[in-house]
Protein backbone atom coordinates (compact mmCIF):
# COMPACT_ATOMS: atom_id res chain seq x y z
CA UNK A 1 0.00 0.00 0.00
CA UNK A 2 1.32 3.11 -0.94
CA UNK A 3 2.44 5.77 1.89
CA UNK A 4 0.19 9.59 1.51
CA UNK A 5 2.94 12.34 0.87
CA UNK A 6 3.03 14.36 3.73
CA UNK A 7 2.11 17.91 3.62
CA UNK A 8 5.51 19.18 4.79
CA UNK A 9 6.87 17.34 1.13
CA UNK A 10 3.54 19.05 -0.82
CA UNK A 11 4.40 22.36 -0.08
CA UNK A 12 7.74 22.81 -0.92
CA UNK A 13 6.94 21.54 -4.30
CA UNK A 14 4.01 23.52 -4.94
CA UNK A 15 6.47 26.26 -4.50
CA UNK A 16 8.94 24.92 -6.51
CA UNK A 17 6.51 24.43 -9.41
CA UNK A 18 4.79 28.19 -9.42
CA UNK A 19 8.47 29.68 -8.99
CA UNK A 20 9.71 27.46 -12.07
CA UNK A 21 6.92 28.79 -14.17
CA UNK A 22 7.10 32.26 -13.17
CA UNK A 23 10.81 31.82 -14.16
CA UNK A 24 9.72 30.00 -17.72
CA UNK A 25 7.05 32.87 -18.56
CA UNK A 26 9.28 35.62 -18.13
CA UNK A 27 12.93 34.39 -18.95
CA UNK A 28 12.63 34.86 -22.78
CA UNK A 29 10.58 37.87 -23.91
CA UNK A 30 10.65 38.73 -27.87
CA UNK A 31 11.03 42.02 -28.58
CA UNK A 32 9.67 43.58 -30.98
CA UNK A 33 11.03 47.12 -32.68
CA UNK A 34 8.40 49.78 -32.76
CA UNK A 35 10.70 52.54 -33.92
CA UNK A 36 14.54 53.01 -33.30
CA UNK A 37 14.55 53.35 -29.29
CA UNK A 38 11.46 51.86 -29.09
CA UNK A 39 10.49 48.06 -28.59
CA UNK A 40 7.14 46.20 -27.60
CA UNK A 41 7.04 42.51 -25.37
CA UNK A 42 4.63 40.91 -23.87
CA UNK A 43 5.29 39.04 -20.36
CA UNK A 44 2.94 36.65 -18.40
CA UNK A 45 2.28 36.38 -14.96
CA UNK A 46 1.32 33.53 -13.50
CA UNK A 47 1.02 32.41 -10.64
CA UNK A 48 0.63 35.78 -9.72
CA UNK A 49 -2.19 36.77 -11.68
CA UNK A 50 -6.01 36.48 -9.70
CA UNK A 51 -7.87 37.49 -12.33
CA UNK A 52 -8.62 37.29 -16.12
CA UNK A 53 -5.11 37.73 -18.27
CA UNK A 54 -1.77 37.20 -16.90
CA UNK A 55 -0.89 39.10 -20.06
CA UNK A 56 1.46 42.25 -18.94
CA UNK A 57 2.67 44.44 -21.67
CA UNK A 58 6.12 46.10 -21.62
CA UNK A 59 7.19 49.38 -23.92
CA UNK A 60 11.14 49.78 -23.31
CA UNK A 61 12.53 53.21 -24.66
CA UNK A 62 15.24 55.00 -24.68
CA UNK A 63 14.57 58.53 -23.49
CA UNK A 64 17.32 60.00 -25.09
CA UNK A 65 15.64 59.26 -28.10
CA UNK A 66 12.07 59.04 -27.72
CA UNK A 67 10.17 62.25 -26.69
CA UNK A 68 8.23 61.58 -23.10
CA UNK A 69 5.88 64.35 -22.18
CA UNK A 70 3.11 64.52 -19.14
CA UNK A 71 -0.03 65.85 -20.80
CA UNK A 72 -3.16 67.38 -19.02
CA UNK A 73 -6.76 67.96 -20.75
CA UNK A 74 -6.75 72.01 -19.84
CA UNK A 75 -3.44 72.05 -21.90
CA UNK A 76 -5.89 71.19 -25.24
CA UNK A 77 -8.30 73.89 -24.53
CA UNK A 78 -10.68 70.90 -23.70
CA UNK A 79 -13.50 71.54 -20.76
CA UNK A 80 -13.77 67.50 -20.16
CA UNK A 81 -11.35 64.81 -20.06
CA UNK A 82 -10.41 62.51 -23.14
CA UNK A 83 -10.43 58.56 -23.32
CA UNK A 84 -7.19 57.15 -24.14
CA UNK A 85 -8.14 57.02 -27.81
CA UNK A 86 -9.08 60.38 -28.29
CA UNK A 87 -5.44 61.03 -26.44
CA UNK A 88 -3.76 59.06 -29.15
CA UNK A 89 -6.16 60.95 -32.01
CA UNK A 90 -5.06 64.16 -30.88
CA UNK A 91 -1.37 63.46 -29.88
CA UNK A 92 -0.35 61.15 -32.62
CA UNK A 93 2.00 60.00 -29.85
CA UNK A 94 3.34 56.20 -30.63
CA UNK A 95 2.17 54.73 -27.12
CA UNK A 96 -0.21 56.88 -24.57
CA UNK A 97 -0.94 55.67 -20.73
CA UNK A 98 -2.17 56.76 -17.83
CA UNK A 99 -0.71 59.21 -15.61
CA UNK A 100 -1.15 59.36 -11.96
CA UNK A 101 -3.84 59.19 -9.89
CA UNK A 102 -6.38 62.09 -9.57
CA UNK A 103 -9.66 63.66 -7.57
CA UNK A 104 -13.50 63.10 -8.57
CA UNK A 105 -13.22 66.30 -10.20
CA UNK A 106 -10.05 65.27 -12.57
CA UNK A 107 -7.44 67.36 -10.48
CA UNK A 108 -4.44 65.54 -10.69
CA UNK A 109 -3.06 63.99 -7.16
CA UNK A 110 0.73 65.78 -6.79
CA UNK A 111 2.87 67.46 -8.90
CA UNK A 112 2.33 67.84 -12.35
CA UNK A 113 4.15 69.60 -15.14
CA UNK A 114 3.86 69.70 -19.07
CA UNK A 115 5.86 71.32 -21.29
CA UNK A 116 7.34 73.73 -18.44
CA UNK A 117 4.04 74.58 -17.25
CA UNK A 118 2.65 73.26 -13.51
CA UNK A 119 -0.96 72.37 -14.08
CA UNK A 120 -1.08 70.91 -10.17
CA UNK A 121 1.96 73.24 -8.06
CA UNK A 122 1.93 70.77 -5.01
CA UNK A 123 3.49 68.00 -4.18
CA UNK A 124 1.48 64.86 -2.61
CA UNK A 125 3.83 64.37 0.53
CA UNK A 126 3.02 60.65 0.52
CA UNK A 127 3.65 60.29 -3.04
CA UNK A 128 7.42 59.37 -3.50
CA UNK A 129 8.35 58.85 -6.38
CA UNK A 130 8.22 61.24 -9.81
CA UNK A 131 8.48 60.30 -13.41
CA UNK A 132 10.73 63.27 -15.24
CA UNK A 133 11.69 64.16 -18.56
CA UNK A 134 12.88 66.87 -20.69
CA UNK A 135 16.28 68.29 -18.22
CA UNK A 136 16.40 72.08 -18.03
CA UNK A 137 19.39 72.56 -19.48
CA UNK A 138 18.47 71.16 -22.66
CA UNK A 139 17.96 67.84 -24.73
CA UNK A 140 16.19 64.75 -24.16
CA UNK A 141 16.09 62.61 -20.91
CA UNK A 142 13.89 60.89 -18.90
CA UNK A 143 14.38 59.19 -15.29
CA UNK A 144 12.05 57.18 -12.45
CA UNK A 145 13.07 59.94 -9.39
CA UNK A 146 12.93 58.10 -5.91
CA UNK A 147 11.65 61.40 -3.90
CA UNK A 148 13.24 60.40 -0.80
CA UNK A 149 16.65 60.05 -2.31
CA UNK A 150 16.29 62.84 -4.62
CA UNK A 151 13.59 65.56 -3.85
CA UNK A 152 12.44 67.77 -5.93
CA UNK A 153 11.54 71.66 -5.59
CA UNK A 154 8.18 71.68 -7.18
CA UNK A 155 8.77 75.87 -7.77
CA UNK A 156 11.76 74.84 -10.11
CA UNK A 157 11.49 71.32 -10.73
CA UNK A 158 13.82 71.52 -13.30
CA UNK A 159 12.28 69.24 -15.40
CA UNK A 160 9.77 70.43 -18.14
CA UNK A 161 7.93 66.98 -17.69
CA UNK A 162 6.92 65.67 -14.27
CA UNK A 163 4.40 63.44 -13.15
CA UNK A 164 4.50 62.20 -9.22
CA UNK A 165 3.41 58.75 -7.92
CA UNK A 166 4.17 56.78 -5.29
CA UNK A 167 6.97 54.22 -5.49
CA UNK A 168 6.46 50.46 -5.89
CA UNK A 169 10.03 49.26 -5.35
CA UNK A 170 13.33 51.02 -4.79
CA UNK A 171 16.90 50.74 -6.00
CA UNK A 172 17.48 48.44 -2.92
CA UNK A 173 14.75 46.25 -3.75
CA UNK A 174 12.26 47.35 -1.30
CA UNK A 175 8.60 46.88 -1.93
CA UNK A 176 7.04 50.34 -0.88
CA UNK A 177 3.45 49.51 -0.92
CA UNK A 178 1.19 47.87 1.40
CA UNK A 179 0.13 44.38 1.60
CA UNK A 180 -3.26 44.04 -0.01
CA UNK A 181 -5.64 41.76 -1.20
CA UNK A 182 -7.16 44.59 -3.35
CA UNK A 183 -6.95 43.49 -7.03
CA UNK A 184 -6.90 45.56 -10.17
CA UNK A 185 -4.82 45.72 -13.33
CA UNK A 186 -1.89 48.05 -12.72
CA UNK A 187 0.11 50.55 -14.81
CA UNK A 188 4.83 51.25 -13.62
CA UNK A 189 6.79 52.92 -14.43
CA UNK A 190 10.18 51.51 -13.99
CA UNK A 191 14.04 51.80 -15.12
CA UNK A 192 16.23 49.40 -15.89
CA UNK A 193 20.24 48.78 -15.37
CA UNK A 194 20.76 50.09 -18.87
CA UNK A 195 18.74 53.79 -17.76
CA UNK A 196 16.25 52.51 -20.14
CA UNK A 197 12.29 53.91 -19.23
CA UNK A 198 10.30 50.01 -19.07
CA UNK A 199 6.16 50.72 -19.03
CA UNK A 200 4.18 47.72 -17.87
CA UNK A 201 0.47 48.25 -17.90
CA UNK A 202 -1.31 44.79 -17.21
CA UNK A 203 -4.27 43.06 -18.88
CA UNK A 204 -5.11 41.29 -16.20
CA UNK A 205 -5.84 42.07 -11.88
CA UNK A 206 -2.76 41.47 -9.52
CA UNK A 207 -2.41 42.84 -5.89
CA UNK A 208 0.14 45.59 -6.19
CA UNK A 209 3.00 43.75 -3.87
CA UNK A 210 2.53 40.20 -5.91
CA UNK A 211 3.38 42.55 -9.35
CA UNK A 212 6.50 43.88 -7.66
CA UNK A 213 7.14 40.24 -6.93
CA UNK A 214 6.54 39.21 -10.58
CA UNK A 215 8.48 42.41 -12.18
CA UNK A 216 11.55 41.78 -9.63
CA UNK A 217 11.77 38.00 -10.68
CA UNK A 218 11.32 38.73 -14.82
CA UNK A 219 14.45 39.68 -16.79
CA UNK A 220 13.42 43.24 -17.54
CA UNK A 221 16.52 44.23 -15.05
CA UNK A 222 14.39 46.59 -13.87
CA UNK A 223 16.23 49.08 -10.90
CA UNK A 224 13.61 50.55 -9.46
CA UNK A 225 9.45 51.42 -10.42
CA UNK A 226 6.82 53.86 -9.95
CA UNK A 227 3.18 53.02 -10.03
CA UNK A 228 0.88 54.91 -11.61
CA UNK A 229 -3.15 54.68 -11.31
CA UNK A 230 -5.18 51.54 -11.53
CA UNK A 231 -8.22 49.62 -12.24
CA UNK A 232 -10.10 50.42 -15.29
CA UNK A 233 -7.47 53.55 -15.60
CA UNK A 234 -4.77 51.28 -16.55
CA UNK A 235 -4.30 51.51 -20.36
CA UNK A 236 -2.20 51.84 -22.86
CA UNK A 237 -2.56 52.28 -26.68
CA UNK A 238 0.91 51.65 -29.06
CA UNK A 239 0.82 52.32 -32.49
CA UNK A 240 3.25 51.83 -35.35
CA UNK A 241 4.50 50.31 -38.71
CA UNK A 242 2.80 46.79 -38.52
CA UNK A 243 2.16 46.93 -35.02
CA UNK A 244 -0.69 47.70 -32.98
CA UNK A 245 -1.57 47.41 -29.72
CA UNK A 246 -4.13 48.70 -26.66
CA UNK A 247 -5.25 47.52 -23.53
CA UNK A 248 -7.84 48.82 -21.61
CA UNK A 249 -8.28 48.08 -17.85
CA UNK A 250 -11.80 46.99 -18.86
CA UNK A 251 -11.20 43.74 -15.86
CA UNK A 252 -13.64 43.25 -13.87
CA UNK A 253 -14.34 40.35 -11.38
CA UNK A 254 -16.88 37.50 -12.74
CA UNK A 255 -18.14 39.75 -14.52
CA UNK A 256 -17.27 39.92 -18.84
CA UNK A 257 -16.85 43.10 -20.03
CA UNK A 258 -19.69 44.55 -21.42
CA UNK A 259 -18.21 48.48 -21.50
CA UNK A 260 -14.67 48.48 -22.50
CA UNK A 261 -12.41 50.76 -20.31
CA UNK A 262 -11.61 52.88 -23.22
CA UNK A 263 -14.26 54.80 -22.35
CA UNK A 264 -12.90 56.35 -18.85
CA UNK A 265 -11.98 59.56 -18.83
CA UNK A 266 -8.35 60.40 -18.55
CA UNK A 267 -7.43 63.92 -16.97
CA UNK A 268 -3.57 62.98 -17.78
CA UNK A 269 -1.68 61.28 -19.99
CA UNK A 270 1.46 60.07 -20.59
CA UNK A 271 2.41 60.06 -24.23
CA UNK A 272 6.25 58.77 -25.80
CA UNK A 273 7.35 59.21 -29.51
CA UNK A 274 5.05 60.84 -32.06
CA UNK A 275 7.26 63.63 -32.96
Amino acid sequence: MARPLHVRWILPIVVIVAVFALWQSTRALHWRTVKPGMEFATLRGEPFCRHGSSAIAVVRVDPKRIAVRAQHYSRHRSERPFSIVEWQRRTHADVVFNAGQYYPDFGYMGLLVSDGHAVSPRLHPSYKAALVAGPKGGGRDAKVIDLERTPIDPRKPGWAQVAQSFMLFDEHGGVRVRRSDRVANRTVVAQDAKGSLVVIVSEGGYTLADFAEVLSRSNLQLTHAMSMDGGLEAELVLTGPGIHYATFGDWKPGVPSTAPGAMVPLPAVITLGGE
